[in-house]
């Protein structure tokens, strides 16, 4: 979603006297969220966000939730979560300034529960926009989504980023977390909100694209540029 803020690592060097650099995964639901809003924050200008996830177990790390407090239960609370989201998400959509990360203007509000599933995360979102979108316009934008070129051709890549469902009880953990191998975020029920302008829901694989290939894709970014060798 942003191999652009790659440029400041020749920065991060300078500041800390460093040869080598760190670059990190952003967090599990934040990822799943991003690659949902680029394409229509770049199309329409996102301005605000309420989004409220349902987290699977395997999020939380091994051993995780004992089994007493999450089977037959939801927990509405994980530590950091709704302000890692907040803060990422801005970050992730900001833009690079004079070597200076700005982040984008967008009020966002997250609610962060844990849920019975092993793997995958689901979100509900209902966003406000510069230019309000129809469904329609909104899920065509979607469809049309590749990601940058220089991240596409990658060997991890999914030749489609944001699959999107068009059947009404869709996308669900069980059934969408493994699209394009787990790579892929899953996106529907794309429709209007009452209060804000659009609603709808995402999965996304929370081991997979959130975790071990993001960071794997990372990876093989870094090499492309010629930063790893």
């Amino acid at each position: 979603m942003n191999p652009e803020h790659l440029s400041l690592i020749p920065v991060q060097q300078k500041e800390r006297g460093w040869p080598g650099f760190i670059v990190t995964n952003p967090n599990c639901s934040t990822t799943g969220i991003v690659m949902a809003l680029k394409p229509l924050h770049d199309a329409f200008g996102l301005k605000k966000a309420f989004v409220s996830t349902m987290q699977g177990a395997s999020g939380a790390g091994y051993p995780g939730v004992p089994s007493l407090d999450i089977l037959g239960n939801v927990i509405p609370y994980i530590g950091g979560e709704e302000e890692k989201i907040a803060r990422e998400t801005r970050l992730l959509l900001g833009k690079i300034i004079d070597g200076e990360q700005r982040g984008a203007e967008i009020s966002l509000s997250a609610h962060a529960n844990r849920v019975p599933v092993i793997d995958g995360h689901t979100v509900t979102m209902s966003l406000g926009f510069e230019r309000k979108p129809t469904p329609s316009e909104a899920t065509k934008v979607l469809h049309a989504f590749t990601g940058p070129m220089d991240v596409h051709e990658l060997p991890s890549a999914p030749k489609m980023p944001i699959v999107v469902r068009d059947e009404s009880d869709r996308p669900q953990p069980r059934r969408d977390r493994d699209a394009e191998r787990g790579m892929a975020v899953s996106v529907g029920r794309v429709r209007e909100c009452p209060i804000l302008d659009l609603r709808l829901v995402i999965v996304v694989h929370n081991t997979i694209r959130g975790a071990a290939g993001g960071a794997l894709l990372n990876g093989e970014l870094l090499v492309q540029r010629g930063l790893v060798k």
